[in-house]
């Protein structure tokens, strides 16, 4: 009898304990997931920069809308500022703070000036310092082939006799004048460059 106690005892404990067990299985199942089998979504961002590319030179280094340090920079051992300002001269007179005493093109030698504004560069002026007869039909060959043929051409007759022609860009106004009185020996050649209101500025 005892030992049929003992056996129910026994039997019942190995039930409770094994209820128990099939519990705790039950309960760590539904408290802990399995680990996710579905990859990290990983975002990423791009961002591209657009860089615009410089203004194109107006004339050699010099480029619309400069401030003078800029300028000077550009020419190391050309430009320079003159202890009193040129003047640009007529028909358009201004004052030029920045000048080439000497610079060498198309068979001449000229005197280039350099006119700031509130924008900075505006106006660059080369006036040939002894033209010879082939100076103006020179630069007109080389203006031509740059930028086509003149948009316009002038006749002027005054004390001198000469031409204005003209080149007009998106960027810019290029003028040149060519006078003379060949009764004197006298000859003027002047190139203008002009920024346009909405020329690309530095």
């Amino acid at each position: 009898m005892i030992l049929a106690t003992r056996s129910r005892a026994l039997l019942g404990l190995a039930v409770v304990t094994g209820t128990l067990a099939a519990c705790r299985a039950k309960e760590q199942g539904t408290t802990q997931a399995p680990p996710s089998t579905v990859p990290a979504v990983t975002t990423s961002t791009t961002t591209t920069t657009t860089t615009m590319p410089p203004p194109p030179p107006a004339w050699r280094s010099a480029v619309w809308g400069m401030k003078k340090p800029e300028l000077l920079a550009a020419f190391p051992g050309e430009a320079q500022k003159p202890a009193t300002p040129a003047d640009f001269g007529q028909p358009r007179p201004g004052p030029a703070d920045v000048a080439i005493p000497a610079y060498e093109a198309d068979g001449a030698t000229f005197r280039v000036l350099f006119g700031f504004g509130a924008d900075g560069l505006g106006r660059i002026q080369l006036t040939a310092l002894k033209p010879s007869s082939a100076t103006c039909e020179d630069l007109e060959k080389r203006l031509t082939q740059e930028h086509a043929k003149p948009s316009s051409r002038n006749a002027i007759e005054t004390s001198l006799r000469g031409e204005e022609i003209l080149w007009t860009t998106p960027r810019e106004t290029i003028t040149l004048s060519c006078l003379e009185k060949p009764s004197l020996g006298f000859r003027t050649v002047t190139l203008d460059y002009t920024a346009a209101s909405g020329a690309p500025k530095n």
